[in-house]
């Protein structure tokens, strides 16, 4: 299961006078109420990244959706242009990849763990360790042989050797 403790051992190693610190930028950034209109979310954005430039609060998107005073399923549906106006997806897009490119860079240089980055990039940005292969699958074997004679044609044109003369 891993460390004993893990990670309510690191959460209770924090200094308190750091715990006050963000406890403190949090709660200053959600007091700037909701934004309701696309200009105000808009303009919510751009002063969420200025209060991360002078405050001990880093670009995140669960930081990003309590200054919007949403869910983070409301900023990924507003992302994708679900329940909202294309300039509110625009800006939520666009605040996303900034906060992804935040991270790559964060990693890049060192400053974060690599697994942390891993797994924000996995959770906030969409990336993935594997490559799906079912589109290229479903255009190779769009039709499916169904008679003794087909099946065997399909096998000897696969087999690359004479192997296909003991069919």
């Amino acid at each position: 299961m891993g460390v004993k403790g893990y990670p309510q051992q690191q959460l209770d190693e924090i200094e308190p006078s750091q715990v006050q610190e963000i406890v403190s930028s949090l709660s200053e950034l959600h007091s700037m109420g909701k934004p309701t209109t696309d200009q105000e979310v808009e303009e919510r954005i751009v002063e969420f990244f200025k209060f991360c430039q002078h405050s001990s609060i880093r670009p995140g998107i669960e930081s990003l959706c309590l200054a919007l005073h949403v869910s983070r399923k409301t900023l990924w549906n507003w992302s994708a242009g679900i329940g909202c106006s294309e300039r509110r997806q625009q800006a939520c897009e666009s605040a996303k990849n900034y906060i992804t490119a935040y991270l790559e860079q964060a990693s890049l240089s060192g400053k974060i763990n690599p697994a942390s980055g891993i797994f924000l990039l996995k959770n906030w940005a969409g990336y993935r360790d594997t490559v799906s292969f079912e589109a290229e699958q479903k255009e190779e074997f769009s039709r499916v042989p169904t008679s003794r004679e087909e099946i065997q044609a399909e096998i000897k044109g696969l087999l690359s050797y004479d192997e296909s003369e003991d069919l």
